[in-house]
């Protein structure tokens, strides 16, 4: 799958061939950039659920800190992204989440979603192999085409949320969890 993964990034951004100049970047490469940030932000979603995962087993906040840390960064991606898009941020903050957060929110499950589909397709495979299964290969094929759909709609709310950037006020990212989280940073000051 990763091998899979970086053949499609390499096709996409040309290969080897070294960056292009800044002005003659094509479409493609701003795309690559735009799903490179959704999986990231994908990624360190699940890598905070595994954390609170092994919190819960032990019934003790081992790594509650690392899941913050990890929370701040992925708000952080997720700001960048809103910059790259040319969404600018106005003053979120309220006790309501506002359409723009329900966005974030959105993406967030979302990317996540792809991370645990990859999951599912890897298993699958594996399975399809050592069984000898067909339709097992079939069914790994409509994973395929789920992991697709989902990667198509994450980007297409972005597009959606910049086209539309003058009806939703207030864009931010943030999510329920992360009113936790500004309430310990406030007592922390």
């Amino acid at each position: 799958m990763v091998r899979l993964c970086r053949m499609q990034h390499k096709s996409l951004v040309g290969g080897e061939r070294a960056a292009e100049p800044e002005g003659s970047r094509s479409p493609a490469w701003e795309e690559v950039l735009l799903e490179e940030l959704l999986y990231s932000i994908g990624h360190l979603n699940h890598c905070e659920q595994h954390l609170l995962e092994v919190d819960s087993q032990v019934q003790l906040p081992i790594f509650l800190d690392v899941v913050n840390r990890l929370r701040r960064e992925r708000k952080t991606l997720g700001q960048v992204l809103l910059t790259l898009e040319r969404i600018t941020s106005g003053g979120a903050g309220g006790e309501l989440r506002t359409a723009w957060e329900s966005i974030w929110c959105t993406l967030k499950h979302l990317t996540t979603a792809l991370i645990h589909v990859d999951e599912c397709i890897e298993k699958v495979v594996k399975l399809a192999e050592e069984r000898g299964s067909a339709e097992l290969g079939l069914e790994a094929a409509s994973l395929l085409r789920v992991r697709r759909s989902l990667l198509e709609c994450a980007v297409e709310l972005v597009r959606r949320a910049r086209a539309n950037a003058n009806l939703l006020t207030e864009p931010g990212v943030r999510c329920r969890e992360d009113f936790c989280l500004e309430a310990e940073e406030a007592d922390g000051k």
